[in-house]
């Protein structure tokens, strides 16, 4: 079983690595079945840390063999991306009454 890691200056952000998905599809997933209230946390916590986030992602290259560290930090930030417009716009995990959109496939990996 492995751990996950995060880099140093960044041990604040364990309680949020439920977030930490690799892929669209999960994140996707993660955000349509979570509550709002869940959703509003993680975006609420990790929003302050982005500017750190983004400050040291770009110190690494952003590559398929990243360090684990860096690519939970990019999982993290692809997270918020995903959760944004459900906070910001919808106030909802999903659009009611919209496009089912776990019907939409990332396609082969």
């Amino acid at each position: 079983m492995s751990t996950t890691t995060l880099p140093s200056g960044f041990e604040d952000l364990a309680p949020l690595l439920g977030w930490n998905l690799a892929t669209m599809d999960e994140r996707r997933d993660r955000r349509a079945d979570s509550p709002m209230e869940d959703i509003d946390a993680f975006y609420h916590a990790i929003l302050p840390r982005m500017d750190a986030i983004l400050e040291h992602l770009t110190t690494v290259e952003i590559a398929d063999d990243m360090d684990p560290g860096s690519a939970t930090l990019l999982h993290l930030a692809l997270s918020l991306c995903e959760v944004a417009p459900a906070v910001e716009q919808f106030f909802e995990p999903t659009i009611s009454y919209g496009y089912d959109t776990k019907r939409f496939a990332q396609g082969p990996q």
